[in-house]
Order: structure tokens, then C-alpha cells, then sequence
């Protein structure tokens, strides 16, 4: 049973780093108490042994509670987009209740695993017609037994309780409905570009039409210039998150204007761009199998977020080639901050602290 607590604890626990925040409800608006980012030590990454995978992550997670001096160990936390199963599919009109009694059943048809192999979940999103036939809109959601086993595993290892378990793409829209200006209808897609995985959820107002997860990320930027340079794992990720930028056709933000003195810029840019044209044409792949879907609608906008959204003109450059507004993501908009929040600190890990917000605003209903 999920107990409501006032003081929320959203923890992100990513292929790079862990996040963790303090939420507190406060009055009709949600307070920033405290947060911490630490990163996961690569050899961790590296290591064949899962187990040690596991103990690492567990220490990188109590050293990130030490730094943020949070107390609360009963946590919301998500799985990784590798480990989820997410269908949509359309079901004969039934109430909730009686999808409840039947969902094993009707997610057969849909979940390449034998139920007993899973934990299921499932949202219903709305009603459609069908061939004459009233029909209703489902959200199907699994995840292998073992895989949350293996995940509840590390949090106690921690030290925690798991009092939810989400999915990235969700606790991203989350934040996004406390955040967006206008309560309108407009399709945007929400894109979260991590370590390993770039997320993509597509919104039509606060519903969510379309997920999936892109094996392309940062990392894949940071081992193109890894190569280039001869360094380190750990010195490419430096020299991408200091100096890494795209050149892009509009003549106010080319590479010249970056940097006039360090070749690497723009060495780092030729290397980059087989990686940033992957990206790109599974972004659009998404879009157009979700606009196919969709009864013709069209992503309107898309808000980028992620540690590696902040690398230089990618914004700019996905707006020019998918042509529609891309914008980072203001997770803090329409949440206040407590005194003893460093500024500097939570402007910088603004783009990383989508998720973890997210977590944390869900609501603990009893």
C-alpha cells in the first residue's frame, strides 16, 4: 500500500549518475528542500559482474543522501527505459474495474512474456471509435519479475524502501504538466537525452500518445571524441561538457563564433555528427510512425531535457531540421526554492533533475 507523505523523495538512478531530490508540498505549491548529483564510478559501467554493478550503484546512492542531507529513506524511483515494456493498444469499452479483473488476459495479445514472468501495469487514456465499435484507449506497462527484483535489490542494499517504481518517459510528464504555461491541447514531445538512452514521449495536452527509448545518447558523443583524442573515458566526457559543441548553418552561430582558437571544437564537432545524425533520424522515425498513429496530428513542439541536452546548439540544431520550436526544459518554473538551495548548483543540473523531479511529485495516495 503507498502511504501519503507531505515530504516526497524522488531518486533517478541513471547509467552515469544518481539524482536525488526533497519535495515538499506546501500549501497549493511544491518546495525544493534538498538534492544531490553524484556520478556512478565508470569502472562500475565496465565490470561484467552485476552484483558488483549493483554495490556501486548502492554506495553512489548513499553518497549523494550524505551530500544532500536528506533523511527520508522511503523513496519513488524508476526503472530504466531497457527494462520496460510499453504498448498502446485499443481494448473493448469496459470500466476500469473490469479491465482490472481482466488485464492478465488482454495483455497477452499484446506483451511478448508470459504474465507470470511480469509485473504489470496499465492507465486507461481515453475512449475512441472503432469500426462503429466504442472502444477505450489503454496504456500497457510491464517490466520482467527479476529485473524489479534486481532493482528493489540495489535500494535496499542503500538502505531504502521503494514506495513507488515509475518509468522515466511518465515521470518526465509529470514535471512537464506543473511546468507548462498554457493548458492547451498542443502536441509536444518531450525528449530526455541521458547517458545511454535518449527518451522520447510524445504528449497530446497531459496525455501521453507515444513512448520509446533510443539506444543513442551522450555517452556515444563522448566515446566518438574519446577516439579522436586518445584520452580517458573520464577526460572525453570533460572535454565534450567544456568545449563540445555543433555547428549548425545559421551564420550568427557557427563554430568560428564558439571558439577561434581550439581546433578541438570543431574536431569534436566532425566527429560528433555521425552520432548527432543517428539521433536525429530516429527522433524523426518516432515522429512519423507516432504521426501515422495519430489521426494526423504533428508534434507542435519539443522540450528537450537530460545531462546531455546541454551540449551546445543541440537544440538549435534539432529545431532547424525538424522544423518546430525545441526549447530546454524549466523544471524549476513553478517550484520554489528552499534557503538553504545553492543557486548556482541548481541552475547548473537544471536539464538533469527532470526525472528525479518527476518521481518526486508523485503524489502517495493511501
Amino acid at each position: 500500500m503507498n502511504l501519503f507523505s507531505k515530504t516526497i523523495v524522488g531518486l533517478d538512478i541513471g547509467t552515469s549518475s544518481v539524482k536525488l531530490v526533497e519535495l515538499k508540498k506546501v500549501n497549493d505549491r511544491w518546495k525544493l528542500m534538498a538534492m544531490g548529483v553524484t556520478d556512478i564510478p565508470r569502472e562500475s559501467l565496465d565490470t561484467k559482474n552485476p552484483d558488483q554493478q549493483r554495490l556501486v550503484v548502492a554506495d553512489t546512492i548513499k553518497k549523494t543522501y550524505e551530500k544532500s542531507g536528506i533523511k527520508i529513506k522511503k523513496v519513488a524511483t524508476a526503472l530504466l527505459g531497457e527494462s520496460i515494456i510499453i504498448r498502446y493498444v485499443k481494448m473493448p469499452f469496459m470500466t476500469e474495474e473490469e479491465l482490472r479483473k481482466t488485464i492478465s488476459k488482454e495483455a497477452e495479445q499484446h506483451i511478448p512474456l508470459s504474465m507470470d514472468q511480469v509485473v504489470l501495469d496499465f492507465q486507461i487514456l481515453g475512449e475512441s471509435q472503432e469500426d462503429g465499435q466504442r472502444k477505450i484507449d489503454v496504456l500497457l506497462v510491464a517490466s520482467k519479475n527479476d529485473l524489479v527484483d534486481q532493482h528493489i535489490s540495489t535500494l535496499k542494499a542503500a538502505g531504502l524502501t521503494p514506495t513507488i517504481i515509475d518509468v522515466d518517459a511518465f515521470a518526465l510528464q509529470n514535471i512537464y504538466e506543473i511546468n507548462r504555461l498554457e493548458s492547451n491541447e498542443e502536441t509536444v514531445a518531450l525528449i530526455n537525452v541521458g547517458a545511454t538512452w535518449t527518451t522520447i514521449n510524445i504528449l497530446e495536452g497531459i496525455f501521453t500518445r507515444f513512448t520509446r527509448d533510443i539506444p543513442v545518447a551522450g555517452n556515444d558523443f563522448t566515446k566518438e571524441i574519446q577516439k579522436e583524442f586518445n584520452l580517458k573515458f573520464s577526460e572525453a566526457e570533460e572535454l565534450k561538457k567544456v568545449h563540445g559543441a555543433i555547428s549548425i548553418e545559421e551564420e550568427e552561430f557557427t563554430l568560428s563564433s564558439v571558439s577561434q582558437k581550439d581546433d578541438r571544437v570543431l574536431r569534436m564537432s566532425d566527429v560528433m555528427t555521425p552520432i548527432l545524425n543517428k539521433l536525429l533520424g530516429e527522433i524523426r522515425r518516432s515522429f512519423d510512425y507516432y504521426e501515422t498513429q495519430s489521426r494526423k496530428k504533428t508534434v507542435e513542439r519539443v522540450i528537450l531535457c537530460g545531462g546531455s541536452a546541454k551540449l551546445k546548439n543541440l537544440n538549435r540544431f534539432l529545431a532547424g531540421k525538424l522544423g518546430v520550436p525545441v526549447e530546454h526544459f524549466g523544471v524549476f518554473r513553478n517550484i520554489e526554492m528552499s534557503k538553504n538551495i545553492d543557486v548556482e548548483q541548481q541552475s547548473d543540473k537544471e536539464l538533469y533533475l527532470g526525472v528525479c523531479l518527476g518521481l518526486a511529485l508523485r503524489q502517495l495516495e493511501s
